[in-house]
């Protein structure tokens, strides 16, 4: 083993194209020390493998291995780090370094395809841990808050909208529907998921029927606005969204969705407006960091109805 790291940091200096004397600066060392490594008279204090390592390209383990190859740059070596351990900290180094290339102007086409792979791997993680951290909470809700319990389930269904488990989701929550007819909730439930999996007009007759029973749940008229809108049937649109404020003032998605929807229609005025109540209503509940964003489209939508 002493041999191989030995004539390991000899290969991998000559590699990276360093004298003895520049790779002694980069680690702190006298080029002494190097040609001692490199011919087996003394070996590296431990503590400095991870520095030689990095210098070098290279895992800590490849310098002890047979004939290693050295990563291309630090980055791809980090990214190597990453798929080993999965921990965020070394996604975060990775990420930082490809970074540094893509700013400095050096990044080959290999780099960003694995700068997109560190990105990938990091997405699918934390859709695992999303969807694990869901399940806990609903786990925790489930018998003492309903409200939270279906905020969370909404919120599930979303994610696995969005990463292809649609239909899934859509014919889980009509189960639940056709089980529990006289919850509102499932309503609701069944209408989002319609929602978000992009079904229109089965929201909207979901929303219909439901609102015959449950005229009172503000959730649905805001899906049943939000379908509508989809369909462009704006005024129907309009009409279930102000029926939603006018029911419930707790939840803010009508106000978004109108002002979403003004400025669709170029009613950048009216649109400003909405934002401005948006802004103004988060403020009194003391959300002044999520008041700034509508603020700025306020801002945005008087500027272009000027």
């Amino acid at each position: 083993m002493s041999n191989d790291l030995s004539s390991n940091l000899r290969k991998l200096r000559l590699e990276k194209k360093l004298t003895q004397e520049q790779a002694a600066e980069a680690l702190g060392v006298s080029a002494q020390s190097v040609s001692r490594w490199e011919t087996s008279v003394t070996f590296p204090d431990v503590l400095l493998l991870p520095g030689i390592a990095r210098l070098y390209g290279v895992l800590v383990d490849d310098l002890f291995k047979p004939s290693p190859k050295g990563y291309e740059n630090n980055a791809l070596r980090l990214l190597a780090i990453y798929e080993r351990t999965g921990k965020h900290e070394d996604f975060i180094a990775a990420a930082e370094e490809f970074e540094k290339l893509v700013k400095a102007g050096t990044a080959t086409a290999d780099d960003w395809r694995s700068y997109g792979v560190i990105h990938e791997y990091m997405m699918t993680t934390c859709m695992k841990k999303a969807l694990s951290c869901y399940d806990r909470a609903m786990e925790m809700a489930h018998d003492t808050d309903s409200e939270m319990y279906h905020r969370i389930l909404r919120q599930k269904i979303l994610l696995r909208c969005k990463i292809g488990q649609a239909a899934e989701c859509i014919a889980e929550q009509k189960h639940t529907v056709q089980s529990t007819p006289e919850a509102a909730q499932a309503w609701v439930d069944l209408a989002h998921a319609q929602h978000v999996g992009n079904q229109h007009e089965a929201t909207l007759n979901t929303c219909r029927t439901a609102l015959t029973r449950f005229p009172q749940e503000g959730l649905l008229h805001v899906y049943a606005g939000d379908a509508c809108r989809a369909l462009k049937r704006y005024d129907d649109a309009f009409t279930h969204w102000e029926a939603s404020v006018r029911i419930d003032t707790k939840y803010l998605d009508a106000m978004y969705s109108m002002a979403f929807c003004r400025e669709e229609l170029g009613e950048y005025g009216k649109a400003a407006l909405l934002w401005e109540d948006i802004a103004h209503q988060l403020e009194a509940r003391g959300l002044e960091i999520e008041a700034q964003w509508p603020q700025e489209m306020a801002e945005k939508c008087r500027n272009r109805a000027k």
